[in-house]
């Protein structure tokens, strides 16, 4: 696995999707260390001095494939001190980095393939794979749930990558108002992620990837273990949060 580094970054883009919500592209001084899906990234907005200690810094997904290092993405939903100061941010403006790091990797094989339950901005680790660059590896489901539609800001990437991979599926799901044509109305549910893995031709053998609000990873985790999937089957990615 790659060793970490500390790169200073400049915000190249900014795209906001909703009032606390947004995500950064950033372009690193230099190329960092060749990342996997599903890995991490600590952002600071304070300047990093090499002769002093690491600013205080937040745990953002790398959203981005990681076929491309010149441009690195993430999406902050503001829920703290620090990610408040983050929709401050413009184009042009300074951070600093530190990556990559994590071991949330999405290992699917025909004999046993990959359920993935995203909640809100707990998409993140996932974003990665639904670049056009990045094939499945075996049968993949990707349940994706956010509050309203316009939240489901990684869809249209989801729904591409689909249209690409026959061996990618997804499925949208909507807490409140209308759902549109291919979402459901209601929350993404233990059983719809039981009913996913039968889909995919192994309910015995299926791996289970959870990311989202905290409540959700418990409650998932719980009715997993419950339903008979065996616990080494429930991998969890603790830093997800839902908008």
């Amino acid at each position: 696995m790659a060793q970490p580094v500390r790169l200073r970054a400049v915000v190249s883009e900014v795209i906001d999707h909703a009032a606390d919500l947004r995500s950064l592209v950033l372009t690193p001084e230099r190329p960092p260390p060749r990342f996997r899906g599903g890995q991490f990234l600590h952002l600071a907005v304070d300047r990093y001095d090499p002769a002093s200690h690491w600013p205080e810094s937040r745990i953002f997904s790398i959203a981005s494939s990681p076929d491309d290092r010149q441009r690195l993405r993430i999406t902050v939903s503001a829920v703290g001190q620090l990610t408040r100061r983050m929709m401050q941010l413009r184009v042009g403006d300074e951070v600093w980095l530190k990556l990559p790091y994590g071991d949330f990797f999405v290992e699917a094989s025909p004999a046993a393939p990959a359920v993935l339950v995203a909640g809100g901005t707990g998409v993140t680790p996932f974003a990665a794979l639904l670049s056009p660059t990045v094939a499945p590896t075996g049968p993949t489901w990707l349940l994706y749930g956010a509050r309203t539609r316009e939240l489901l800001i990684y869809a249209p990437a989801a729904r591409a990558a689909a249209a690409r991979f026959s061996d990618l599926r997804c499925s949208f799901f909507v807490e409140t108002g209308a759902p549109g044509d291919d979402a459901q109305a209601g929350r993404l549910s233990v059983p719809d992620a039981l009913v996913a893995a039968r889909e995919l031709g192994k309910p015995d053998a299926a791996v289970f990837y959870l990311s989202g609000p905290p409540a959700m990873l418990a409650h998932f985790q719980r009715g997993l273990v419950a339903a008979g999937v065996a616990s080494e089957r429930v991998r969890i990615d603790a830093w997800g949060d839902l908008p």
